[in-house]
């Protein structure tokens, strides 16, 4: 399970706002598409720092 999250979290990583192509891109489309990818490479980003803890600081993250 842990190299299948691993994966998600690369993937999630690559993602660009071009992999949100709606077929036609104004300003309000290209910004949409931007914050897509901001938000999968963030998301990405939390799944790396989960996956790097250890059991404790996941039982302290878990009790906050």
């Amino acid at each position: 399970m842990k190299d299948r999250l691993e994966l998600l979290a690369q993937w999630l990583q690559k993602v660009t706002s071009g992999d949100f192509d709606c077929g036609y891109y104004g300003k309000l489309e290209s910004t949409i598409a931007e914050s897509q990818a901001e938000t999968c490479h963030k998301i990405g980003s939390y799944l790396e720092e989960i996956l790097t803890m250890d059991d404790k600081q996941i039982k302290n993250e878990l009790n906050e």
